[in-house]
């Protein structure tokens, strides 16, 4: 053949794009390679029923040494009825030839920065973690001090944003703030006699007073400056679930999160109870994972509460694997120094960090999750949406606190995570 094609190196191409697309661990392979696999269905196996039914026996079991003879022989038949169409094949063939070398490439390189993270962690794990600054941090602003902040926006979820925050008021301390945010200085003071009355309402209601908070901005830097100079012990925001994450919580907002060292409680509906007594606590394969560790504290201390710390059923990786194990001894052994109770949940049928989260959060019906934002947010994270996106937005409506990962200090050691 002129350009190297024969019904062979189809074959060939053809069997590992169809194994390739069913396998867990080349995600990214699907589009690539299901263009192709659709490209020789359509282009260069013949319209007829003897030959679909051929590339369906085969494309069901690919081991199948007697479905692949068929196969070929209707390859062979299309690519001589379709001689114009050689080029063309072989430009896609080669296409998944380089696509799938890429991929190669990047699993090396990615392996190879596991394997120094393992390096990395195996050093941290000797490393005494100073916890000093943090108490100095509770000592300079007392826990009781701090300010629940809610962004007001006169909507519904808002009023939910509320009645949260009363209820965390009530037990933990700090008075309620509500922060609204104006585009112009004109609108200030009428923004500030419409917030009044809200306050006046909830004081009517539960016997608390909110301070109120008008500031001329933007809502996501605002909301950051605020929460960060008065010391916020939580942000807690309202949203229409996956329309609302899209407007409000979704990508921009989750650059407001890493932008704060306070945690952002997300609510789509009010308290469900009188108390938080059940949460979830998802382990995950990264070093930042141990961060969520003073929230939950925090919590243990107000409260009477069980941690459930829960983890996919299937690891696909190996290093992954490895790192969930030694992140869920961490954290039992940080529990157990703080007589935090506990149970540990694998999450039957998910093999990832999200899934076993929103299936337990589906089955279980929990008061409260506890995540790490995305560090290091990505265009890819803005237009996906990251892991955090998917579970803020669960359709069971369960709160979720959401912790930024920050720079943590080790005894002569600085790193991030």
């Amino acid at each position: 053949m002129q350009f190297k094609i024969s019904p062979e190196s189809v074959m060939n191409t053809l069997k590992n794009c169809i194994l390739w697309k069913y396998d867990e661990t080349i995600q990214a392979a699907k589009l690539p390679l299901g263009i192709y696999i659709d490209f020789v269905k359509l282009r260069v196996i013949p319209k007829h029923d003897l030959s679909a039914k051929a590339f369906l026996d085969y494309y069901k079991n690919v081991s199948d040494k007697k479905a692949e003879g068929k196969l070929e022989t209707w390859v062979e038949i299309g690519m001589e009825s379709e001689p114009e169409i050689l080029k063309e094949l072989k430009k896609k063939t080669d296409q998944v030839e380089v696509f799938y070398k890429e991929y190669l490439n990047s699993q090396k390189k990615y392996k190879q920065l596991i394997e120094q993270q393992v390096v990395e962690e195996q050093l941290n794990e000797n490393i005494e973690i100073i916890e000093a600054p943090e108490e100095e941090e509770e000592d300079a602003v007392p826990e009781s001090e701090k300010p629940i902040l809610i962004p007001w926006d006169f909507s519904t979820v808002a009023q939910f944003a509320i009645d949260h925050a009363v209820q965390i008021s009530k037990t933990m301390g700090g008075k309620v703030h509500l922060l609204h945010i104006t585009k112009s200085d004109k609108d200030i003071e009428k923004a500030s006699i419409d917030l009044k009355k809200i306050a006046e309402e909830t004081f009517a209601k539960y016997q608390i007073l909110p301070i109120v908070v008008v500031e001329t901005g933007n809502i996501f830097k605002t909301i950051t400056q605020i929460a960060n100079e008065r010391h916020a012990k939580f942000v807690i925001m309202g949203t229409h679930g996956v329309k609302g994450v899209q407007k409000f919580t979704g990508s921009l907002a989750l650059k407001v999160i890493a932008g704060t060292n306070t945690p952002f409680i997300v609510v789509q509906e009010p308290p469900l109870g009188p108390s938080i007594k059940n949460v979830v606590f998802p382990i995950d394969h990264t070093r930042e994972n141990k961060q969520k560790l003073k929230q939950a504290r925090l919590l243990a201390r107000h409260y009477k509460m069980k941690f459930f710390l829960t983890m996919p059923e299937k690891v696909i990786n190996e290093q992954f694997e490895h790192n969930l194990k030694t992140n869920l001894n961490y954290v039992k052994s940080y529990f157990k120094k703080y007589n935090i109770d506990y149970e540990v949940r694998i999450v039957a049928g998910t093999d990832s960090f999200s899934e076993s989260t929103l299936k337990f959060i589906a089955d279980e019906r929990p008061d409260m999750v506890i995540i790490l934002t995305t560090k290091n947010i990505n265009i890819q994270d803005y237009v996906l949406g990251a892991d955090e996106q998917k579970i803020i937005a669960n359709s069971s409506k369960v709160p979720v606190m959401c912790v930024n990962p920050m720079k943590v200090k080790f005894a002569g050691v600085g790193f991030t995570g």
